[in-house]
C-alpha cells in the first residue's frame, strides 16, 4: 500500500533538518511506480519532492541518483542551460530522498518541429551534458566506459538476446555486422546522462515548439561512455525532419567534437533497446512485455528486409584521384580570383611530391 502524503511529509522532516512542512500533495512525476512520492511546500516557500523507493531495485537506482546529483557541482550546473534537481537531504529506514522541485512539463515529442527553438534547445542540452568534464564522473566513482567497453556492452546485449532464440536472424546479422565495423566505433567517450527520454526532459508549462528545455531529471545512469546513447531517443521523434534537425544542431553545438558515425550508433542503441525490453520481460516473467518486444522486433525486421530501416553503416566520402584533387584546387583558385584578385597558385600534388623528394 502506498504511503500517504502526510507520512511522506513526516519522513521529509527526518531527512532535512529544521524543515517545516506547510503543505503536502500527491506527486507522480514520471516515477513509473518505483517510488512513493509527494510534493511538499515548506514554511519558507520552498517546493520539494520527497521520494521513498518501493523495491530494492528502485532503492539501488535512487542511491545512484543521489551520488550522480552530488557529482554535479555548482560549477558543472552553471555550464548547463537547464535546471537539475539538487539533493536537499536523505534519511534511512526507510531510505528517503528529498530534492528541490524542478517545475515544468514533460516533453511532448509530437511538438518538436524541425527548425524550432525546442529542437535546437534539445540538441544544445545534450551537447552541454556531453561537454562536462569527465573527471566529475570518475571522481564520484560512477562508471567510465572506453570505446572498447561500450562496444563490448552492446555485444553482450546482442549475445544475450540471441540466446533467447526469439530474435530474427536478420536482426542478429545486422547488429553483429555493426559491432564488427571498426569505423563505427571511433568516438571520444563523453559524460552521459544515460537515461534520456521524453519524460526526463522538462519544458515550460505549455510545451510548445517555441519553448526551450528548462530542466532534466532522472540522473540514475550518469556515466562516461558513448555519446550516441544519449541521442537514441531523438530518432523516435514523430515529426518528419525533427530528428535530423536535432542531430544537425548537436553536431554544430559540439564544434567538431561529434564523430561522423554518431547517428548510426544511435540507431543501433535504439534497436538494442528493443532487445533489452525483451530480456526485461523475460526476466520478470511478463508475457505482455515479451509480446510487445517481439512485435517491435518483427516490425524492425520487416524494415530491414524491405530496406526502409535506417542504415547502420558509416557514410563515407568518395576518394578523389590526384587529378580530381588538382581540379578542385584549380576551381578554388578561380573562385578566389573572382573575389579578391590574383593570389599565388597553390602547389599541385605532383609539385609537392617533387619538393618533398628534393628535400
Amino acid at each position: 500500500m502506498a504511503r500517504h502524503r502526510f507520512t511522506l511529509a513526516a519522513l521529509a522532516t527526518s531527512a532535512v533538518a529544521g524543515l517545516e512542512v506547510a503543505r503536502a500533495q500527491p506527486f507522480t512525476g514520471g516515477g513509473d511506480g518505483e517510488h512513493d512520492a509527494a510534493l511538499i511546500t515548506a514554511a519558507d516557500g520552498r517546493h520539494l519532492v520527497v521520494r521513498v523507493p518501493v523495491t530494492e531495485a528502485a532503492e539501488a537506482r535512487l542511491r545512484r541518483e543521489v551520488v550522480a546529483l552530488g557529482s554535479l557541482t555548482a560549477g558543472a550546473r552553471s555550464r548547463l542551460p537547464f535546471a537539475v534537481p539538487a539533493v536537499v537531504g536523505t534519511a534511512t529506514a526507510p531510505f528517503t530522498v528529498v530534492t528541490a522541485y524542478v517545475p515544468g512539463s514533460r516533453l511532448k515529442p509530437a511538438v518538436v518541429q524541425p527548425g524550432s527553438r525546442l529542437a535546437a534547445s534539445l540538441a544544445d542540452a545534450v551537447a552541454a551534458i556531453h561537454a562536462l568534464p569527465a573527471g566529475l564522473v570518475a571522481e564520484a566513482g560512477l562508471p567510465v566506459q572506453s570505446t572498447t567497453d561500450a562496444q563490448r556492452a552492446a555485444a553482450e546485449i546482442v549475445d544475450t538476446a540471441a540466446a533467447t532464440a526469439s530474435v530474427p536472424s536478420a536482426l542478429l546479422d545486422r547488429w553483429e555486422h555493426a559491432l564488427d565495423d571498426h569505423a563505427l566505433w571511433q568516438f571520444t567517450p563523453t559524460v552521459l546522462h544515460g537515461s534520456l527520454r521524453p519524460d526526463t526532459v522538462l519544458t515550460a508549462h505549455r510545451g510548445r515548439p517555441e519553448e526551450a528545455v528548462t530542466g532534466v531529471l532522472g540522473w540514475t545512469a550518469l556515466r562516461v561512455g558513448d555519446p550516441a546513447a544519449d541521442l537514441a531517443w531523438a530518432l523516435g521523434l514523430p515529426v518528419p525532419g525533427a530528428a535530423s534537425a536535432v542531430f544537425a544542431r548537436y553536431h554544430a553545438a559540439r564544434r567538431g567534437g561529434a564523430d561522423p558515425s554518431l547517428r548510426q550508433r544511435a540507431t543501433l542503441h535504439a534497436e538494442l533497446e528493443l532487445a533489452r525490453w525483451l530480456l526485461h520481460g523475460r526476466a520478470i516473467g511478463r508475457d505482455d512485455i515479451v509480446g510487445d518486444a517481439l512485435g517491435m522486433l518483427a516490425a524492425l525486421t520487416r524494415g530491414v528486409e524491405d530496406e526502409t530501416a535506417a542504415s547502420l553503416e558509416q557514410e563515407t566520402l568518395p576518394v578523389l584521384s590526384v587529378a580530381q584533387v588538382e581540379e578542385l584546387l584549380d576551381r578554388q583558385r578561380s573562385l578566389a580570383l573572382t573575389r579578391t584578385g590574383p593570389i599565388p597558385a597553390p602547389a599541385t600534388v605532383a609539385q609537392r611530391a617533387r619538393s618533398s623528394s628534393a628535400e
